[in-house]
C-alpha cells in the first residue's frame, strides 16, 4: 500500500477520510478533491470542531456531506435515517439506524463516537466494558506561536492543525508500523487520566489559554479533558507522557509529510 498523507496548508480546505467535507466547500467531490475557496478563521474552526466528534447528529450532518453517490450502508446516511426517525418519533428505528453504522466493518473511531452521541441522546447508554474505552484523544498546547492541535485515534487515524492554519491528516491507518505505534502509546498514556475529570457531552471551549496544555479524552460515554499549565508538567506525571507521546507523535508525522511532499516535487532535469 502507497502511504498517503494530505497536507494542507492555508489556502486549502481538509478533506476528512470519510467521504465528506466542510459545508462551506459543497464543491469538494471527495478525498484528495482540491476545493476551490481558501479557508477563514470560521472553515479552520468548523475543521477542528470536528476533531472532538462531539457534534449532535444534525450539527454533523449540517456541517458535512457525504459524497455524491454513496456507497451502500453509509454511516452518513444511516445517520441520517436515524435523525428522520427520531423526528418522527420512532424512536427504536432510530437507534437502529445507529446500531447498523457502529456493526459497520472497519469503522472509524469518529463514527462510532457521534454514532453513540446520537444513541445517548435517545437514551441508551454503552455497556459498561466500552463506555470508557479510549477512542480518541485531541491534544491542545498554547504557546508563542498559537495553538496547535493534534488528534489521534483508536482506529490508526490522526490529524493536526497548526497555529498558523497548516494542517495535515494521516488517513491510511495500519500502514506505516512506526506511526501506529506512537497513536497507540499516546492513547495509552491518556488512561490513567480517564478518570481524573467529569465526563461531558462537549469538549472545552475556548481553546486554552497562553501556557496551557489540554488533553480531550473521547469515549463512547463523553468527553473527559484535563488542562494544566504547560511550565509545571514534569515527564513523570501522566498528562507529562501524554504530551511527549503527543510531541513524539507529530514529530514522525512532519517527517512523513516531507517525505510525501519531497516525492511529489518533479526531479530537476
Amino acid at each position: 500500500m502507497t502511504t498517503r498523507i494530505v497536507i494542507i496548508t492555508t489556502g486549502f480546505l481538509l478533506v476528512f477520510g470519510m467521504s465528506v467535507s466542510c459545508s462551506r466547500d459543497r464543491s469538494a467531490g471527495g478525498p484528495g478533491a482540491t476545493p476551490q475557496s481558501s479557508p477563514g478563521a470560521a472553515d479552520l474552526a468548523a475543521l477542528k470542531a470536528l476533531f472532538f466528534a462531539d457534534q449532535s447528529l444534525e450539527e454533523l450532518l449540517d456541517m458535512v456531506e457525504p459524497t455524491q453517490t454513496p456507497p451502500p450502508n453509509d454511516p452518513l446516511s444511516l445517520f441520517k435515517s436515524s435523525v428522520a426517525a427520531s423526528r418522527a418519533n420512532k424512536t427504536d428505528e432510530a437507534k437502529n439506524h445507529l446500531k447498523q453504522a457502529l456493526a459497520l466493518p472497519d469503522t472509524e473511531s469518529r463514527i462510532g463516537l457521534w454514532a453513540w452521541k446520537g444513541l445517548r441522546k435517545l437514551g441508551e447508554q454503552p455497556p459498561a466494558d466500552v463506555a470508557d474505552e479510549i477512542q480518541g484523544v485531541v491534544c491542545e498546547l498554547h504557546n508563542e506561536a498559537g495553538v496547535g492541535t493534534l488528534a489521534a485515534y483508536a482506529d490508526g487515524r490522526a490529524r493536526w492543525i497548526g497555529s498558523g492554519g497548516n494542517a495535515l491528516v494521516w488517513e491510511v491507518p495500519g500502514s506505516d508500523a512506526q506511526i501506529n505505534d506512537l497513536i497507540t502509546k499516546l492513547l495509552t498514556a491518556a488512561e490513567p487520566l480517564v478518570d481524573a475529570a467529569p465526563v461531558s457531552e462537549t469538549h472545552r471551549t475556548p481553546e486554552p489559554n497562553v501556557d496551557h496544555f489540554r488533553v480531550s479524552i473521547l469515549t463512547y460515554r463523553g468527553i473527559r479533558t484535563v488542562e494544566v499549565y504547560g511550565p509545571s508538567i514534569e515527564q513523570s506525571q501522566p498528562i507529562g507522557e501524554v504530551l511527549v507521546a503527543s510531541v513524539n507523535l507529530l514529530d514522525a508525522l512532519t517527517r512523513k509529510s516531507a517525505e510525501a511532499e519531497s516525492k511529489q516535487k518533479p526531479s530537476p532535469r
